[in-house]
């Protein structure tokens, strides 16, 4: 697991596309010491190559599983009652109010007493989504689905969420080229839409937040539900706010790839979003046809360096 704090404000540490440390929360950016870049890459090392062997159909792609998740770390917690509850995981996330552990079957939230109260907004956030009567698209499998509330001694709580198969933090891939980047976008521009429709903005869209399986181009938005909030209680560049961050972290996560995407695309990245989510997922849509091309299914290569 890498865990990484900062030292202007103790937040955790994300990684971008170039490799750097940057921390959401005070704007700090700052460079891997040796020890740490050697134990990202080793890391990042594990997921890449489960994620090809399940790619290749030559692979023994259970094989890497089991190496996979055989090299977890273990974080043990105790229930209300009494009962000892043992987590085994090979990602962990450090927020302002929780800490995010990437299990084999689920991504568990984990709040401590004095932010339990968070555990409550954060459910009651995914609760105030709404979806379209006719959802051929299926758009509720972008967000969180619950599986169990625990409480935990010293007043903590457990939120356990659905983990399908092969879906990981978008942090962990590290660079991506711009046609991968694209379908990411189009999957956060989808996401953007029904917030849109649910009248609420979600307030952070990040990489460590948003979740993507490469084999089905599919994304989930985990990330922290409990700061969400009503439109109609935001004015102006407020509830715009993730459409800028998807924005921000499209780039990021692109890195220095950057230079090798369509014009079209860094100025759709680069300026103002639309008035509102459905106005921009159509000007994104001129992007896909204009700067890629069309729609064409990108297919994710394994990049080790």
């Amino acid at each position: 697991m890498i865990s990484l704090k900062c030292k202007n404000c103790g937040g955790e540490m994300s990684v971008d596309g170039n490799g750097n440390l940057y921390c959401d929360y005070c704007g700090s950016k700052s460079a891997f010491r040796d020890d740490e870049l050697q134990a990202y890459k080793n890391f990042r090392l594990q997921v890449l190559n489960y994620l090809r062997g399940v790619h290749d159909q030559k692979a023994d792609g259970k094989s890497h599983e089991e190496f996979l998740w055989a090299n977890t770390d273990t974080e043990f917690l105790v229930t209300k009652d009494g009962k000892d509850v043992t987590v085994r995981y090979i990602y962990a996330h450090e927020g302002a109010k929780a800490t995010v552990y990437l299990t084999k079957n689920s991504v568990l939230y984990v709040f401590p007493g004095a932010c339990r109260s968070a555990a409550d907004q954060m459910l009651r956030g995914i609760e105030m989504l709404s979806f379209p009567p006719a959802d051929v698209k299926k758009l509720n499998e972008c967000f969180p689905k619950l599986v169990g509330r625990y409480e935990l001694e010293k007043d903590g709580i457990l939120l356990a969420f659905e983990r399908p198969d092969n879906l990981f933090p978008l942090s962990m891939f590290g660079s991506l080229e711009p046609k991968l980047v694209a379908w990411i976008t189009s999957r956060m521009e989808n996401i953007c839409c029904v917030l849109e429709y649910s009248g609420l903005v979600h307030g952070g869209i990040t990489e460590d937040a948003l979740f993507i399986n490469p084999f089905i181009h599919h994304a989930v938005l985990f990330g922290d539900w409990s700061n969400v909030r009503r439109m109609e209680t935001l004015r102006g560049i407020k509830q715009s706010a993730d459409l800028l961050a998807l924005r921000k972290t499209a780039l990021r996560v692109m890195g220095t790839h950057a230079e090798d995407a369509p014009k079209e695309y860094l100025d759709f990245l680069r300026k103002l979003p639309a008035r509102d989510a459905y106005q921009d997922f159509e000007d994104w849509d001129r992007v896909i046809e204009v700067g890629f091309g069309g729609r064409h299914f990108a297919k994710m290569e394994v990049d080790f360096e």
